[in-house]
């Protein structure tokens, strides 16, 4: 009984029903606060729940309730919790997030998702000079990074909208 609604959370999650599947850990974290191991998986699954149905503002809430349990997933939820700024247009709180993600979690398997979801935000915050160098930072520390191609071509992309064709040429290439 104590993890029937962690259970059918799961069940509704794997479905893709995440409205009721986040009611349903909700239920788990309001009714088993005990079951420590649940609680910061319930809360995890919360918070995806609400951000996969635009729910931003509950999903930064869950997600921080994840990182202050300093939990194996922590790194994770803090840059999710940087991706809900951006959706509740706060993109200054964004960039600030994603850079003290790179101090807070050196060794994270996120490091290349958050240098090149902060170029793209620099880019969208018209600070251009700023998306080169973390595209750079992106492509010379991570090679094989799936975003490493990406990141070169979004480079060009600045070069040619600044009318450096030159250099987006090169980039191009």
């Amino acid at each position: 009984y104590k993890s029937i609604n962690y259970n059918i959370a799961y069940a509704n999650f794997k479905l893709k029903e995440y409205e009721t599947a986040g009611n349903s850990f909700q239920s788990q974290i309001d009714n088993h606060k005990s079951d420590k191991l649940r609680l910061n998986d319930s809360y995890l699954r919360l918070a995806d729940c609400r951000f996969v149905t635009a729910k931003y503002q509950p999903a930064l809430d869950a997600y921080v309730k994840v990182i202050e349990a300093k939990s194996v997933d922590a790194d994770y939820a803090y840059f999710q919790k940087a991706l809900c700024y951006g959706f509740l247009s706060k993109n200054t709180k964004k960039i600030e997030e994603l850079n003290a993600f790179l101090k807070l979690y050196p060794e994270s398997d996120y490091q290349d998702d958050v240098l090149f979801e902060l170029g793209n935000t620099y880019v969208a915050d018209n600070k251009p000079d700023l998306a080169l160098k973390t595209y750079d930072k992106l492509g010379t520390t991570f090679k094989s990074s799936s975003y490493t191609s990406r990141a070169i071509l979004r480079q060009g992309l600045i070069y040619y909208n600044s009318d450096r064709d030159e250099l987006a040429l090169n980039k191009f290439k």
